[in-house]
């Protein structure tokens, strides 16, 4: 009997684990089973390494920039919608670990630019100080495109070259802390019909920018390893 109810307990848990992984992907199943949550370190961290602003429990304040060089009338606008995605993923990725890091608001931001007809001659430096920014992350999309090429806006995939640089309002201008481009597609595998009405270029424009923010936060923020697999998509 002793073996019996032994065996029973083991079934009972192995049914678990796969009810649990039901949907995963094979990725990710790998991840649950070998419990690979430990934080991975931000490739290019928002916060310095050293100084005032170091330590997680210190707010650090960061301005968002976005820019965008387009001339497609489905992807006008993607500059801004960036920017609020960002303002709210970065300071829910930082949570994760209990990292106080506050995104100063877009609406904000936008009131700012109005009221100052020459910003985009300003160093992203001197914004941040005049916003009470301790960092900015400033950020340039160019080559974007919703549609594969060739396809005759019958498939929708997602491009982008993402231009970024990273700056210490404190340090003024200067080099930036950090600077790097990253090559944005998505999804990064399998089509999606853009002739399919249940997905109009709105929704699926959305889905790319929310995914390029999630990709973005991530490069600058410690996160989950298991996210990381799971957003790969």
């Amino acid at each position: 009997m002793q073996r019996t109810g032994k065996w029973a307990r083991r079934a009972v848990w192995a049914t678990l684990v796969v009810v649990m992984c039901i949907g995963c992907s094979p990725l990710n199943t790998i991840a649950f089973l070998c419990n690979r949550d430990e934080p991975t370190p931000a490739e290019y961290p928002l916060r310095p390494k050293t100084g005032p602003k170091h330590e997680k429990d210190k707010e650090l304040i960061v301005l968002v920039l976005v820019g965008q060089s387009t001339s497609r009338q489905e992807l006008v606008g993607a500059d801004r919608e960036l920017a609020v995605a960002l303002s709210k993923r970065i300071p829910e990725e930082a949570k994760e670990y209990k990292d106080k890091i506050t995104v100063i608001p877009t609406s904000q931001v936008e009131k700012f630019k109005m009221n100052n007809i020459n910003w985009k001659a300003m160093h992203p430096t001197a914004i941040g100080k005049k916003l009470g920014a301790d960092v900015v992350l400033d950020i340039h999309l160019s080559n974007m495109n919703l549609y594969q090429p060739g396809s005759g806006n019958n498939i929708y995939e997602g491009t982008a070259e993402v231009s970024v640089e990273v700056y210490d309002v404190t340090a003024g201008p200067g080099e930036p802390l950090h600077k790097y481009i990253y090559p944005h597609k998505y999804p990064k595998s399998g089509m999606v019909s853009a002739v399919d009405a249940e997905v109009p270029v709105s929704r699926f424009r959305m889905q790319f920018l929310d995914k390029l923010a999630i990709e973005l936060a991530r490069k600058h923020i410690d996160h989950k390893q298991s996210a990381s697999i799971a957003s790969d998509d």
